[in-house]
């Protein structure tokens, strides 16, 4: 009897019998293993359909991996008695079009599905229960290469499972693109949507308008601006690139391959100063009736004349050629519309179509633009913001501003993939741990994006079926370069990954950490991913006690794995101390903590140390910090640990809006000191600007101060952690401030021109 209930509880929940560990992601719907196993050799063969070269693609995989690590070449074994085979068959009978069914047998895997893609997707699960070296690129000795018996069952909860990639902002190299491609395609997504125009660049290469990628191509300089005077180009450092017609037809294939759909977006009405830069015709006219200054004012949005129809619809039908996808991503995001409010032609147009605002101004732009797509057999897909004014006909919806509009779409029937920023957008912080390089704000970690649920409870059954699947964006406004790509983008997309594909009732977080850790990290190691390594909230916290001895306490870590620590900057290994309580710290270091499984460190953040005279003694403030940026507390600016290089956002930055930093310290008797060292953040993108000056003054009293040093600060031409550094003769005395005078305020040109800038002050070091 009670072996009775043991194999029904095992196949009723798809857990693994013979104490066999299921580590396959994302999650299959059944997974029943039994004793035995089927090990590759030179003898073993694969039995498939030559003739159909999408099934020889979708075994393409297996086939060269091994051949590559194990020297196993299975479409030219060896005729031997008691060779084993892959046999692959597609089968009607199974209801996904993307599902699959494995019997893995000593002797013989059957690999069924109804589609190549559901093949496909059998063989990604193949390799992952193959041993973790099948992803070498160079042969591997003394592996045995086997699979346990095993029974798999498998298809996705949703149609739609995908990854959208920003180049607009920073051209990425064909090469990083199709690696991207490659890893998402192992985790079984299937869409890989290109973002290929923005203000910032225009990467399209387009035959009818040359001067998309002549000027809109590239930017002067490297900053994020939308600077294209195409006059001045001669003396100028130009940034940028693009793809050609050619490239982008490799990418598509490139992809199809891996039965990933590429979907484009061409930036409309907003967000296209490069396409109005190199067509500045295009644009609206002020409230006077005359063009915009041009370059130093470049608009945002096409104006919505005849032209610009022209134009754009001669631009859909390249990206169409190009592109095979069924839907063409048109984007209609974060348009202003003040321009419409002032320009004639605008005005006209709302006059001759009876729009009474300018946000029925955008649906008809929207909705002419999706007419001329379905004329061409295809459907459009945009941003949430696309349903200002009513939704085109057929147009599908990525809502990303919330869950609101992609639950609004999806009661009036239209095809919804959901990307809501707070669980979606890889370019937030996956972490708040000291030393995350920078991103664009907000916080996405690793387990939130896991909990998210794409089918609102709002919805019915009915209306739940409209919602497609899901996406992760990775906006490149802070990301120059792929492996930066790479660390936002892993492994919370294998998160995402398992959102759509695994149904709810088989989510499970600390299962999932497990999976990724005990195999599918390793399996990334092998291709050398750069994967961000914070699957717990670890925490690495310091404190001050009376006496000015300052703590470094870890936590956050919960079922009782080990965290290991070292104070000499280097990664913690099996070998570093393990941490059990607080631990002083006696001198300057770099203290950095680890949480490893099976000794790969899924967990890492670092944290400097600077242990000075001011460290723990009493102090004041003039000013409080903002409370939105005091999160260490008033006395983070001299409690002996040191900021973010990148990232002012955390624990040790404090920061002030259009107010002085004073700060005064009681030494509680006279010391004797020559030197102060400090930082300041800059980033004027984000209103942070370096001070005026900083001024030290000391006090016996605590009431009449002297001045010792004073420093005229300059703005520094590159933004994050500034060092500051004052030296004098040596003085004793008791009392010790510092002031730094704000720069006031942002002046024309500057992002927030004419508000009040921000003043941010990291650990002020006193020796």
């Amino acid at each position: 009897m009670k072996r009775t209930i043991a194999l029904f509880f095992c196949s009723l929940f798809a857990i693994t019998c013979f104490s066999q560990k299921n580590n396959i992601v994302p999650a299959p719907q059944k997974v029943v293993y039994s004793q035995g196993s089927f090990v590759f050799s030179n003898c073993s063969a694969i039995r498939v359909d030559e003739k159909n070269e999408d099934l020889l693609k979708a075994v393409r995989p297996l086939v060269s991996k091994l051949r590559i690590a194990a020297g196993i070449d299975l479409l030219s074994a060896k005729k031997c008695k008691t060779g084993n085979v892959v046999r692959i068959a597609l089968d009607n009978t199974i209801k996904s079009p993307e599902g699959y069914q494995i019997v893995v047998k000593p002797s013989v895997i059957d690999i069924k599905a109804q589609q190549p893609s559901g093949v496909f997707y059998a063989v990604q699960t193949l390799l992952q229960l193959l041993p973790v070296n099948i992803e070498s690129p160079v042969p591997v000795k003394n592996e045995q290469w086997k699979i346990s018996c095993v029974e798999v069952e498998d298809a996705p909860r949703f149609a739609y499972r995908g990854v959208m990639l920003d180049v607009a902002r920073h051209y990425m190299a064909l090469d990083s693109v199709k690696r991207i491609i490659d890893l998402i395609a192992m985790q079984k997504m299937n869409r890989f949507h290109w973002h290929l125009t923005d203000s910032q660049g225009w990467r399209f290469e387009s035959k009818k308008f040359p001067k998309l990628t002549k000027i809109g191509a590239f930017r002067k300089g490297t900053p994020l601006n939308t600077t294209y005077d195409y006059n001045s180009r001669p003396n100028d450092t130009l940034y940028g690139g693009f793809y050609t017609e050619d490239q982008m037809r490799e990418i598509v294939k490139y992809a199809a391959d891996r039965f990933i759909t590429v979907v484009p977006e061409i930036e409309m009405p907003a967000h296209s100063k490069s396409a109005l830069a190199a067509y500045p015709e295009l644009a609206c006219l002020d409230s006077n009736g005359h063009a915009f200054a041009y370059p130093s004012d470049i608009q945002d949005e096409y104006c919505t004349k005849d032209e610009t129809f022209t134009f754009l619809d001669g631009i859909l039908e390249e990206v169409m050629d190009i592109f095979p996808s069924e839907y063409i991503h048109i984007a209609g995001d974060e348009a202003g519309k003040a321009n419409w409010k002032k320009c004639k032609f605008d005005q006209q147009r709302m006059k001759d179509e009876n729009l009474k605002d300018v946000e029925e101004l955008q649906s008809y732009f929207i909705k002419r633009i999706a007419q001329f797509v379905n004329s061409k057999g295809r459907k459009v897909i945009g941003w949430d913001e696309i349903m200002q004014g009513g939704l085109a006909p057929g147009a599908a919806v990525m809502s990303w501003t919330g869950v609101e509009n992609g639950i609004k779409a999806a009661k009036q029937e239209h095809n919804v993939v959901m990307t809501p920023g707070g669980y979606c957008y890889l370019d937030h912080y996956q972490s708040d741990a000291p030393g995350e390089p920078v991103a664009f704000g907000g916080l996405t970690t690793l387990s939130k994006a896991y909990s998210y649920e794409p089918v609102p409870a709002e919805l019915n059954a009915a209306q739940g079926a409209f919602i497609n699947g899901v996406q992760g964006n990775l906006w490149t406004e802070h990301i120059p370069y792929a492996k930066k790509a790479e660390y936002m983008i892993f492994p919370r997309a294998i998160a995402l990954a398992e959102v759509g594909w695994s149904q709810p009732q088989q989510k499970n977080y600390e299962d999932f950490a497990r999976r990724l850790s005990s195999s599918y990290l390793k399996r990334l190691d092998l291709h050398g991913v750069n994967y961000s390594k914070h699957m717990y909230d670890l925490k690495l916290v310091n404190s001050v006690d009376g006496k000015g001895n300052v703590f470094m306490q870890l936590g956050g870590v919960a079922n009782g794995k080990n965290i290991y620590y070292t104070l000499d900057g280097t990664t913690p290994s099996e070998k570093s101390p393990v941490y059990k309580q607080r631990v002083l710290v006696k001198h300057d270091c770099v203290i950095t903590a680890a949480l490893l499984n099976d000794g790969i460190v899924t967990d890492r953040l670092q944290k400097a140390f600077a242990i000075h005279k001011g460290v723990g003694k009493r102090a004041t403030l003039k000013n409080a910090p903002n409370k939105n940026y005091n999160r260490g507390g008033n006395d983070a600016w001299h409690n002996g640990s040191k900021g973010s290089d990148e990232q002012f956002s955390n624990d040790e930055w404090l920061g002030w809006n259009d107010e002085v930093f004073e700060g005064t310290l009681d030494f509680g008797k006279a010391v004797k000191f020559n030197s102060v060292k400090t930082r300041f953040f800059h980033k004027p993108s984000s209103w942070i600007w370096m001070p005026k000056s900083i001024i030290i003054e000391v006090s016996d009293d605590g009431t009449n101060f002297r001045t010792i040093a004073k420093k005229e600060l300059q703005v520094p031409a590159n933004e994050g952690a500034i060092p500051v550094e004052l030296t004098f003769d040596q003085v004793n005395a008791r009392y010790f401030r510092v002031t730094a005078e704000p720069h006031g305020k942002i002046a024309p040109g500057n992002v927030g021109a004419g508000d009040a800038s921000w003043l941010f002050v990291d650990e002020v070091v006193i020796e």
